[in-house]
C-alpha cells in the first residue's frame, strides 16, 4: 500500500475502541488536513514572473537591475524577472500601461504621461540629477545657448527639460532648426548638425576619445534640475499586487547599491551576459558619471522629494505642457501605503464587521441548538432572546463609548439615521443636533465635493455580488465653535434585498494630531534639506555645498576649456560693527550684504558663506575681464547700500581665475592673497590675483576696448562736444554690461537709451549745421538716417536672439558713436572753427 502524500485529506478509519472526545473531533481533523494542504501549496508556489522594460539598450545605465538578477535579490523576493532591452521605437510607458511589462524606466516626463491619462506611478528615483545635456560643435561659432538660434539641432523625444532650459536662456525652440534625432554622434562630428541632445554619461566619452572639440550646455546651470532615470509601474499593478511591487522595488534598490559599489564587477557582467556594444573602459566611465548623478553617498538610493516633483511640474506648466493646478496625488509611491490600508481594513473589521460576524455566529449557534434540541424549543427561544439582548447591549455599549463616531445615513435622503454620542467630543454638537443636519451641513464645501465624487465613483463600480470595499476619505468638518476638525471617514455601502445600495455605514475619526505630526515631519525634512546645503543666517551656500559643487565646475573647465573665476571678499572692520552695535546687528549686516550680492550676480553665479564675514562668489563661464567688472559692481553695490543704524559698510575683494590643473585649495589661496593685497591697499577695493597674466580672449568674451574721450576730439561747438562726450560715456556703460553678461532685458534697456540719445544728437547737429550753412548737410543727414535705420535693425535682431551682445556693442559703440564722430563729423570742424 502506497503512503499518503503530504497534505492528503483521505479519511482514515478510527482504531477499534477509539472515540472522539467532544463535538470537535471531526472538525479538528478537517482543520488539520486544510492546514497541511495550505502549507504544501505555499511550499510549492513558483516565483512570480514579471517584466522590466528598459528605456535604452544594455549598458551601465541599468547595472542595478543586472546586479539584482545576478546576486539573486529578485529570486530571494520570490520574483522571476525578465529584463527587456530598450529601443527608440519602444515606449516604456506604453509597455507598462498595456500590461506587456509590469515595470519600466523613464525620465521626469512621466509627469506628462500621467497628465495624458497613463496611470503611471513612480516607485524610486535612480539618478538625482538628469544626464540630459546639449552638445555643440566648438568650431561652429557657438559661444552660448543663445547662439543656437537658427542652427541645426537634434532633439530626442521627452526632452522637455531642454526646452525649458532653452526658453529660460532666451533661446526658444521656435528659433532652432530642429532635426529628428538619429542617435548617431557621427552626425555632429561630420557637421550634419550643429548641436544635439545627449547624455553626459555617454556621448562626451566618444567625443573626448576622438579628440573632437565641443561645448556642453546643461540645464542645471540655468536652474532646471530634473530627476534622471526613474523606476515606475502602473496603478493597476500597484492595486492588484502591492506586495510584489514592494518586493521588486526593494530588490532593485539593493541591486543598485551593489552595482555602484562594484562597478568593475558589473562592467564584466554586462560584457559577458548582456551586450558587447561598448568596451569595458566606456562602461567604467559611465559608472563614474552615473555615481556623480545618483549621489549615493549623500542621498539614500531611490529617495524622492515631493517638493522637487512639484517644481518640475511647475516648469512643465510654464511650457504649457501641464495645467498650473496639476496634482501629484497617486503619482508617487508610498512604501507604507499598503500597510496603512491593511491597518485601516483591520480597523473597520474590528469596529464594525467583527461585531456583526459575532452576532451571526451566535445566531447560527442558537439555530443549531434549536435543531438539536427540539424538545427544548421554548427554553432555547428564551435563551436566544436573552443572548440577542445581551449582544445588542454590547454593540450599543461599543458604539456609545467608542472615541470614534459611528453613524448611518439614508443614501437617497442624505440624512443621518443614527449618530453615536461621541460626536459631541468631535464636533461639539449632540447626536440629536447632528441627526437634524444634512450631509452638506456636516462638511465644508470642499469636503462635500470630495465626498460626492467618492460616492459617485463607488456607486458606478457597485456590484451586488461584491466585493464591497470600504472607502477611506479625509474630510474637514465644522465644529460648533467655528473651527474645522480634520477627520478620516471610513464608509461602506449597504444594499437592500434587491441588491440596491440604500444606506451608508460610517466611522469618523479625529486626525488632528496626525495632521500636526505629518506637518511637523514635512517641515523637519525641508529644514534638513536646507541645512544640508545652506548657511542658516544668510541663505547662501555653506562651505560643504560649495566644496561639492566647485569640483564639478573645475572638471568642466579642465575638460572643455571654459573660463572660470572666483572672488573672495571680506567685510571691512566687521569686528568693529559687532563690538559697537552687538552681534544681532552684525548678523543683520551679514544678511543685508548677502542680499546686495544676490542683486548683482547672475543666475549662473553662486554665493557661499566661506566663514565669519568672508564670502565667495563662483562665476562659471566668466573670462577674467568680465569677472573684474562684476567684482567692481559688487563692491560698489555694498558701499552704496544704506545699512540703517550702522553707516557705510565696505568690502575688500580678491579675484582669481582658475588655471588647470591647479587644485581647489591652491585656487582659493591665490584669491586669498589678492584679498590680502586689497586690505593692505586701504580696503574697499578689488585686487586681482597678482600672478594673473592677460591672455587673448574671443571678441564676445571681453576683448572690446572702452572709448576714451580726448580733447582732440572737440569740434569747438559746446553743444556738439557735450553730446559727443556724453555718447562716449553711454557706450562705455553698455560695454560694462556686455562684459558682465547682464540679462538681455537690461542690455535692451541700455541699447534703447543709447539709440534715443544718438537720434536726438543727430537732430540737434543737423539744426546747428543748417544755421552755419554747411554745404555738405544733405549728404551728412542721409548718413545719419542710414545709421539710425541700420541700428534699429541690429537692435531688433538682438531682441530676437539672432545677434550676440558683443556684435551689438561692436556696431552701436564703434560704428555709430566712435567711427562716425571721429571721421564723418570732422568734415564740418573747419566750418565751426572759422565762425
Amino acid at each position: 500500500m502506497n503512503p499518503e502524500p503530504l497534505g492528503s485529506c483521505q479519511r482514515v478509519p478510527p482504531a477499534p475502541g477509539f472515540r472522539p472526545t467532544g463535538p470537535g473531533g471531526w472538525p479538528h481533523r478537517l482543520l488539520l488536513c486544510l492546514t497541511l494542504s495550505l502549507g504544501a501549496a505555499l511550499q510549492a508556489a513558483p516565483p512570480e514572473r514579471v517584466t522590466l522594460q528598459l528605456k535604452w539598450r544594455h549598458q551601465f545605465q541599468f547595472a542595478g537591475y543586472y546586479a539584482a538578477q545576478e546576486k539573486g535579490y529578485y529570486r530571494d523576493a520570490g520574483l522571476d524577472v525578465k529584463l527587456v532591452e530598450g529601443d527608440p521605437a519602444v515606449d516604456p510607458v506604453q509597455e507598462v500601461a498595456t500590461g506587456r511589462a509590469q515595470f519600466g524606466t523613464s525620465n521626469s516626463a512621466l509627469l506628462l504621461a500621467r497628465h495624458q491619462g497613463y496611470p503611471v506611478v513612480v516607485l524610486a528615483v535612480i539618478l538625482q540629477h538628469s544626464p540630459l545635456v546639449l552638445i555643440a560643435r566648438a568650431d561652429a561659432g557657438i559661444r552660448s545657448v543663445q547662439d543656437l538660434a537658427g542652427r541645426r539641432v537634434m532633439l530626442e523625444p521627452h526632452s522637455e527639460e531642454l526646452l525649458a532650459y532653452l526658453a529660460d536662456e532666451q533661446a526658444p525652440v521656435q528659433s532652432l532648426h530642429l532635426v529628428n534625432h538619429s542617435f548617431e554622434i557621427a552626425d555632429l562630428m561630420s557637421g550634419k548638425v550643429d548641436a544635439m541632445a545627449a547624455y553626459s554619461t555617454d556621448e562626451p566619452y566618444f567625443l573626448d576619445r576622438a579628440g573632437f572639440r565641443y561645448l556642453m550646455f546643461t540645464p542645471r546651470s540655468g536652474g532646471i534640475d530634473f530627476y534622471g532615470d526613474n523606476l515606475f509601474t502602473s496603478e493597476a499593478e500597484l492595486r492588484s499586487h502591492p506586495a510584489r511591487v514592494k518586493a521588486f522595488r526593494e530588490a532593485s534598490l539593493k541591486g543598485w547599491k551593489y552595482a555602484l559599489q562594484h562597478p568593475e564587477e558589473l562592467a564584466d557582467l554586462i560584457l559577458t551576459r548582456y551586450s558587447q556594444r561598448h568596451d569595458r573602459d566606456f562602461l567604467l566611465n559611465e559608472a563614474r558619471e552615473m555615481a556623480d548623478l545618483a549621489q549615493p553617498r549623500l542621498v539614500e538610493m531611490g529617495y524622492t522629494y515631493t517638493g522637487r516633483w512639484q517644481h518640475i511640474a511647475g516648469t512643465y506648466a510654464d511650457l504649457g505642457l501641464l495645467p498650473k493646478d496639476f496634482t501629484l496625488e497617486g503619482f508617487l509611491y508610498d512604501p507604507e501605503a499598503s500597510d496603512r490600508l491593511t491597518r485601516q481594513r483591520m480597523k473597520v473589521i474590528l469596529t464594525v464587521i467583527l461585531p456583526i460576524v459575532l452576532l451571526l455566529a451566535v445566531l447560527a449557534l442558537v439555530f443549531f441548538r434549536q435543531y438539536r434540541r427540539l424538545s427544548h424549543a421554548l427554553a432555547a427561544a428564551e435563551e436566544l432572546s436573552r443572548e440577542l439582548q445581551q449582544n445588542e447591549q454590547k454593540f450599543r455599549f461599543m458604539a456609545e463609548n467608542s472615541a470614534d463616531v459611528i453613524w448611518t445615513m439614508d443614501l437617497f435622503k442624505g440624512t443621518f439615521t443614527y449618530v453615536s454620542p461621541s460626536v459631541y467630543q468631535l464636533r461639539g454638537y449632540t447626536a440629536e443636533e447632528v441627526m437634524a443636519q444634512s450631509a452638506a451641513e456636516a462638511l465644508t464645501p470642499e469636503s462635500m465635493v470630495r465626498v460626492q465624487q467618492v460616492l459617485a465613483e463607488t456607486l458606478a463600480e457597485w456590484k451586488p455580488e461584491g466585493p464591497h470595499t470600504p472607502q477611506v476619505t479625509e474630510v474637514d468638518q465644522p465644529h460648533k465653535d467655528g473651527h474645522l476638525v480634520p477627520t478620516e471617514v471610513v464608509t461602506t455601502l449597504h444594499a437592500n434585498a434587491a441588491g440596491r445600495p440604500v444606506s451608508v455605514l460610517g466611522v469618523s475619526r479625529d486626525i488632528t494630531e496626525r495632521r500636526r505630526a505629518e506637518e511637523k515631519l514635512r517641515q523637519t525634512l525641508a529644514s534638513l534639506e536646507q541645512l544640508a546645503s545652506r548657511d542658516p543666517l544668510t541663505n547662501a551656500w555653506n562651505r560643504r555645498h560649495f566644496e561639492a559643487s566647485v569640483e564639478g565646475e573645475m572638471h568642466r573647465a579642465r575638460r572643455h576649456g571654459h573660463p572660470l573665476a572666483l572672488l573672495l571678499f571680506d567685510i571691512d572692520h566687521f569686528k568693529r560693527v559687532n563690538d559697537t552695535h552687538g552681534h544681532p546687528e552684525g548678523d543683520r549686516v551679514l544678511r543685508e550684504v548677502a542680499d546686495c550680492v544676490r542683486g548683482v550676480i547672475r543666475v549662473s553665479d553662486s554665493l557661499t558663506r566661506w566663514g565669519g564675514e568672508e564670502f565667495i562668489v563662483l562665476m562659471p563661464n566668466t573670462p577674467f575681464p568680465s569677472a573684474l567688472v562684476l567684482a567692481e559692481r559688487l563692491r560698489e553695490a555694498i558701499a552704496s547700500h544704506v545699512f540703517e543704524g550702522i553707516g557705510q559698510v565696505t568690502v575688500s575683494v580678491g579675484l582669481a581665475a582658475y588655471r588647470p590643473p591647479a587644485s581647489r585649495d591652491e585656487w582659493v589661496e591665490r584669491a586669498d592673497r589678492a584679498l590680502y593685497l586689497a586690505k593692505q591697499g586701504g580696503r574697499n577695493q578689488v585686487q586681482p590675483d597678482p600672478t594673473y597674466t592677460k591672455e587673448p580672449v574671443a571678441p564676445d568674451e571681453g576683448s572690446f576696448l572702452k572709448l576714451v574721450w580726448k580733447e582732440a576730439y572737440r569740434s569747438g561747438h559746446p553743444v556738439i562736444d557735450a553730446q559727443h562726450e556724453r555718447l562716449f560715456q553711454v557706450a562705455n556703460d553698455l560695454l560694462d554690461s556686455v562684459l558682465a553678461a547682464r540679462p538681455p532685458q537690461e542690455l535692451s534697456h541700455l541699447v534703447n537709451g543709447l539709440l534715443e540719445e544718438v537720434g536726438q544728437h543727430f537732430r540737434d547737429e543737423e539744426e546747428i549745421l543748417r544755421e552755419l550753412g554747411f554745404p555738405g548737410l544733405p549728404d551728412h543727414a542721409r548718413k545719419h538716417a542710414d545709421l539710425l535705420a541700420e541700428a534699429t535693425e541690429v537692435e531688433r535682431a538682438f531682441r530676437a536672439g539672432t545677434l550676440s551682445s558683443g556684435r551689438l556693442f561692436q556696431f552701436l559703440a564703434q560704428d555709430v558713436v566712435a567711427v562716425h564722430m571721429l571721421k564723418e563729423d570732422r568734415e564740418f570742424f573747419d566750418l565751426i572753427g572759422a565762425t
